[in-house]
């Protein structure tokens, strides 16, 4: 095949994050998914489109876990981003990748499901749809369509009714944030998603839009802003803390009885994306009964479940990263670990049953749920 001839255009545009780098390898050492990013990004640097493109480009959780730990603060997945609008451009996108995005473009969600069925999982319980409401309880699709996630919408309606929120959800209206439309690097059309979706939030009248997805969460504050102005948004657990805070939120037990061991996993968009590491667990630590136990690796240095980047999307073959994250709760003599991402949730799920542990995975919502006065929903 010969040797690659440096792209000088590539190059230039890819000189200034990548250049950074001094090869010292460490982002790959760390990486969950054994993503060879040192190539990726050497080749970058040289200008060797074709390869940097191709070496496991779509494999990359963007979990932030390399930049952590890297020595020099480069911006990988900053860089990697780039490479994923070059790779799009040129249209080398994995299938499944791409199926979901036609799906957000024909029924507004990268979920399967159809967009009459949004709001589904809202039926029989006392929700507002449209506004005026004081909070935008915002879903995005996993929670509005996969069976297990709706549990954590259906939880946090349950807890917001209980201690009187007036908040109010879009129903079928609801589109996708496009996350997974910004994972791909189709920035033309995730201008158009962005710029209806503010609107649909505007006419809400909401004074702040509440998140349940940290992917979600993560795109309304740093990404929309590019395109229009919104309220102030908070994910879901940092609101629950304000309102402990504000003695409104007030749990009375434990929702698996005394003496209820649990551990958290830190999600790596709220925590390395967001910096919320210390909310989740105020609100495990203020339930009666409960004793939480942190796992070796927490906060800044949490495991990635590997779902980020559009993994939900993309088959892995190997060991997942979830499953070492389940063996780490064990290790912690924790009945439950808890979580607070629906994409987290269904995949730790699915490692529990793939290494046959016992731990129960639940999210931090559901288990606020069942420590208030009506035992949750």
């Amino acid at each position: 095949m010969g040797i690659q001839a440096p792209n000088l255009e590539f190059r230039r545009m890819m000189g200034g994050a990548a250049s950074q780098c001094y090869q010292c390898g460490t982002c790959t050492a760390v990486c969950p998914l054994n993503v060879p990013i040192r190539s990726i990004l050497r080749a970058a640097q040289l200008g060797m489109k074709e390869v940097a493109i191709s070496r496991g480009l779509w494999e990359c959780a963007t979990c932030r876990q390399c930049e952590v730990a890297c020595p020099r603060g480069v911006d990988i997945v900053g860089v990697i981003h780039s490479l994923r609008e070059e790779s799009y451009r040129e249209r080398k996108v994995p299938p499944k990748l791409e199926g979901a995005l036609w799906r957000v473009y024909e029924e507004g969600t990268a979920w399967e499901g159809k967009k009459v069925d949004r709001a589904r999982w809202a039926e029989g319980l006392k929700v507002k749809v449209g506004g005026p409401a004081k909070h935008l309880l915002y879903l995005d699709d996993a929670a509005s369509f996969d069976p297990r996630a709706q549990r954590i919408a259906q939880s946090l309606v349950g807890i917001f009714n209980e201690i009187g929120v007036d908040f109010a959800i879009l129903g079928e209206k609801e589109k996708s944030s496009g996350d997974e439309v910004y994972q791909i690097g189709e920035g033309g059309f995730l201008e158009e998603l962005a710029q209806s979706n503010i609107e649909l939030f505007r006419a809400v009248g909401a004074e702040d839009i509440v998140t349940v997805s940290p992917h979600s969460d993560r795109i309304f504050r740093d990404v929309y802003p590019t395109y229009g102005s919104l309220p102030p948004v908070l994910h879901y657990t940092e609101f629950l803390a304000e309102l402990l805070d504000a003695g409104r939120l007030k749990p009375v037990r434990s929702p698996d009885g005394e003496g209820l061991v649990v551990t958290y996993h830190d999600p790596c968009y709220l925590g390395r994306y967001g910096g919320v590491y210390e909310e989740p667990r105020k609100l495990l630590e203020n339930i009666p009964g409960v004793k939480l136990n942190e796992m070796d690796d927490n906060r800044t240095d949490a495991l990635c479940c590997g779902g980020g980047g559009g993994g939900m999307y993309v088959e892995m073959e190997g060991v997942r990263p979830s499953h070492k994250r389940v063996s780490q709760a064990e290790e912690t003599g924790a009945a439950v670990m808890a979580t607070a991402c629906p994409f987290c949730v269904l995949n730790f799920e699915d490692g529990v049953r793939t290494v046959g542990s016992s731990v129960k995975i639940r999210d931090v919502a559901e288990i606020i749920a069942g420590s208030l006065g009506n035992g949750g929903v």
